[in-house]
């Protein structure tokens, strides 16, 4: 399937608060950064990549992996804002439609879960993102975003597409039901970004501190896939074990 008018990017900050400097923090002889660089290579889209970034060290990073660093703003309150100025420098002409936005600190996604996400927004005008079954540590777990969603099949099982109802970091839905992780992937229609950077923060997006409530207050579609896999976020020393753990298991 070709993915032509597709761009990868991935907001990259140095500014970090929980883990100074984490986008350069070596791992297995490579910065954070170029792990998930390397990552969208292995997508195999053969699509531009494109990190935007606030600092000089990244793009020469992005270069040496042979992809594009794009120097933006350090004043970009969310990654979606710093891709857009990204993407709008690299492409004034609006030949791209199509964005994969990856996250600078989440070095092990998968070539499967990039490529759905760039097939559900390849023919649908909306944002595309995945959940993964929340284990019970994570339900409670306020750093851990949960999804409400509805799907057509009421046992939902893994690859099936349905509609993101709301984002909150409280256990949702009530009672016994999955609770759906949410992982900060996002797949975008161009024109779809477009509108989301115009619009004002909302009212639950600054209740729950989640960006992604601004789009569905404006009445955007966000559709929902479920996955099996849980790439590891880099926050905190411990996570940075993790992920070196699993890099030694292979």
């Amino acid at each position: 399937m070709s993915y032509k008018n597709f761009a990868i990017l991935i907001p990259s900050r140095i500014g970090s608060t929980r883990l100074k400097n984490k986008a350069l923090i070596e791992i297995d002889k490579k910065p954070l950064i170029e792990h998930v660089i390397r990552g969208a290579i292995k997508s195999n889209l053969k699509v531009p990549i494109i990190v935007a970034t606030d600092t000089q060290d990244i793009v020469n990073i992005a270069e040496r992996c042979g992809q594009i660093g794009m120097l933006t703003s350090k004043d970009h309150k969310s990654g979606s804002d710093r891709i857009y100025e990204a993407l709008e420098k690299f492409d004034p002409q609006k030949k791209i439609k199509k964005i994969i936005h990856l996250q600078g600190d989440l070095p092990n996604v998968s070539k499967k879960l990039i490529v759905s996400l760039a097939d559900i927004i390849k023919n649908n005008k909306c944002i595309a993102t995945p959940v993964v079954q929340a284990d019970k540590n994570e339900i409670l777990d306020e750093n851990i975003v949960k999804c409400a969603a509805s799907f057509k099949n009421p046992k939902p099982k893994i690859g099936e597409i349905g509609n993101a109802l709301y984002f909150s970091r409280c256990p949702i839905p009530w009672g016994d039901s999955i609770k759906w992780h949410h992982l900060g992937i996002y797949g975008w229609d161009r024109s779809i970004i477009e509108k989301y950077i115009k619009l004002k923060p909302s009212n639950l997006e600054m209740s729950e501190k989640l960006e992604q409530l601004r789009a569905l207050e404006a009445g955007i579609n966000i559709k929902i896939l479920i996955t099996n896999e849980k790439p590891i976020g880099i926050d905190t020393i411990s996570d940075l074990k993790k992920f070196k753990k699993s890099i030694n298991a292979y």
